[in-house]
């Protein structure tokens, strides 16, 4: 099926709204990147491990410095080759990264918590056990500072770039024994090294032990923080990939002198103006690793609790081109309305880029016709509609690609991919500036396929598709099969099984809920169009509307506790709110007489 007339097929009804069904049981039971609950803990193991060492700091029964942070803020799969299907589950805390590579090992033994710091220093992200290009990925070092308030209120502040040239990060870099000297090297943001005699007056800098491995000197605060910590040193640090440096970097309001050393999985502090208890500290090597891996998504720990970030419902109207869509935004608490996109061709909203980067607008992801007619993935700046940029390109009059899901983390597309008959689902970066490759997700053949929605740990997709004759949702995992590359990431869908699936009914449209646990869906099981939810297990079916109107197109609010979709129950589409907690509150928010169609407010 091609086009937005993918509903057409439908019969459409007489406007009516007989009564809809009291929902239950809607709290989300796991973490999620953008549920309310991301606060929580991704895995059981994961709680035990944080708890060991720094429940006692959150119950204010030892006064020392987090070892983990006070929670988790963010937990997602991400790429590692030797762990199931090429993904690892990891978690963030502001000190490190959690990651439970082999799942059947889910004990406090199988947790590990990354070599985050030579990530940082090197600009090699680890994909993998092995050192060749297709298990690392090569960036720059991070400009992130090592210390103190981040980049925009701490310019002058050495980062992790800094380190690049006295850190051994598989370059053979070693320092000299410097045992029984203490500690006066300082060093700026553009790695240059002198000498303050002044600060090498304070006794605990002094050199008490050498690292034949890395070779590197540990002054002895380190060394008393490290062996009398609440955790196994090697574990928690890994071994010193730097000797100790003064450090220059504001704090709050106050510049202030930092001795700073780098260790493979930890960056470890001693300021000696703080209170006793906090002169060392555990760097926070969590937040920083995160924002040199997904700059786009700014300071996910900074959003309060049960606080995702907002986004307006998107939807497409007739109302300003009678005879093709256009974008428009609506506020979902008032009526301003902001019309988005204006051409020749149509162009439909489909997903969020979503960014806990506070007053930045996400991007909108859309299908659009305005590349000579195909059908192809733009996104689009939410708050500066000029700021377009085209995802796919069309090889010839009949390669279309739309349907286009954003991956919670933001790196990744899903869309739907069309050459010529077939359909099929194509996984590319979201850099991606190409032609989609043919050698999509394998195609079967006189399938047709819709609707990607990711879920929320980014392992799988919930879709439609249609192969005998009526669409059903499935869900399937996501099987990576090595490194991505700029244009297409090679992977499979494994463990593919129905959801919702119906011999003589059509179901479609399918969004996974904020938390992962749900989804939405649309059916004409009962003659007309109505919206469904359903557990992710395919337990739990519910109706959400009921009567002779056409509903469907229905997308999450961020919080997952309400949804929007579109109906013609006053004679024309528009587009409607209804609270999950309270349904029998339906709200119209557009009123015109043209069709407003595909709302989307949080995926």
């Amino acid at each position: 099926m091609n086009g937005h007339n993918r509903r057409t097929w439908r019969r459409w009804g007489a406007a009516a709204l007989m009564g809809i069904a009291t929902l239950t049981n809607l709290a989300p039971a796991n973490a999620a990147v953008w549920g309310f609950n991301r606060f929580e803990f991704a895995n059981p193991v994961f709680l035990n491990v944080w708890s060991a060492s720094d429940q006692p700091v959150m119950n204010g029964t030892v006064k020392r410095s987090y070892t983990w942070g006070p929670n988790p803020w963010f937990d997602y799969k991400e790429y590692y080759q030797q762990s199931p299907n090429g993904l690892r589950t990891v978690q963030y805390f502001d000190k490190a990264r959690m990651e439970l590579n082999n799942p059947g090992n889910a004990t406090p033994s199988g947790v590990t918590n990354g070599l985050l710091t030579v990530e940082l220093v090197s600009g090699r992200v680890k994909l993998g056990d092995g050192t060749g290009d297709d298990q690392n990925i090569q960036r720059q070092p991070a400009n992130v500072p090592v210390a103190g308030n981040p980049a925009v209120a701490n310019p002058n502040a050495p980062t992790y770039a800094s380190f690049r040239g006295v850190a051994t990060v598989d370059n053979g870099y070693r320092d000299p024994d410097r045992t029984g000297q203490r500690v006066g090297a300082v060093l700026d943001k553009f790695g240059n090294l002198s000498n303050n005699a002044g600060l090498a007056n304070d006794p605990l800098t002094q050199i008490v032990s050498y690292n034949t491995v890395t070779g590197h000197n540990i002054p002895r605060v380190f060394r008393d923080f490290i062996q009398n910590g609440p955790v196994d040193g090697l574990f928690a640090f890994g071994l010193p990939i730097s000797d100790p440096y003064w450090v220059r970097a504001r704090v709050g309001d106050a510049e202030k002198d930092i001795l700073v050393q780098l260790y493979e999985r930890r960056v470890v502090t001693y300021t000696p103006s703080n209170p006793a208890e906090f002169r060392v500290e555990m760097g926070n090597v969590g937040q920083h690793y995160f924002q040199w891996r997904y700059p786009h998504l700014g300071q996910a720990w900074s959003r309060g609790l049960n606080n995702p970030p907002e986004t307006q419902i998107a939807y497409a109207s007739k109302i300003a081109t009678p005879d093709h869509w256009e974008v428009f935004l609506r506020d979902p608490n008032g009526f301003a309305t902001t019309q988005v996109t204006s051409g020749s061709q149509e162009t439909v909203p489909y997903s969020w880029r979503r960014s806990f980067v506070d007053g930045e607008q996400p991007r909108l992801i859309t299908d659009s016709r305005r590349d000579g007619g195909l059908r192809q993935v733009f996104s689009i700046n939410g708050s500066n509609p000029g700021d377009v940029r085209q995802h796919t390109v069309g090889s010839d009059v009949n390669s279309n690609a739309f349907n286009a899901a954003v991956s919670p983390d933001g790196t990744q597309i899903a869309l739907i991919h069309q050459p010529g008959n077939l359909s099929s689902i194509a996984i590319i970066p979201f850099t991606n500036t190409q032609v989609v490759p043919n050698a999509a997700l394998p195609y079967r053949d006189n399938c047709v396929y819709q609707s990607p929605s990711w879920l929320a740990d980014g392992s799988g997709l919930v879709f439609a598709s249609n192969c005998d004759g009526k669409f059903a949702i499935y869900r399937a995992d996501i099987q990576y099969t090595y490194t991505p590359s700029e244009q297409y990431i090679p992977a499979s869908l494994v463990n593919i099984r129905p959801i919702v699936k119906s011999a003589t009914a059509d179901n479609y449209f399918p969004r996974v809920s904020p938390d992962g646990t749900r989804v939405l869906f649309s059916s004409n099981r009962n003659g007309q169009g109505d919206v469904y939810m359903i557990n992710l297990d395919g337990t739990g079916e519910q109706r959400l509307t009921t009567g002779n109107a056409d509903d469907g197109a229905a997308s999450w609010s961020t919080n997952g506790f309400e949804i929007v979709f579109d109906s013609n129950r006053d004679g024309d589409y528009e587009i409607y709110r209804l609270s999950l907690y309270a349904p029998e509150n339906v709200t119209q928010l557009t009123f015109n007489q043209v069709d407003d169609r595909w709302p989307l407010w949080a995926q």
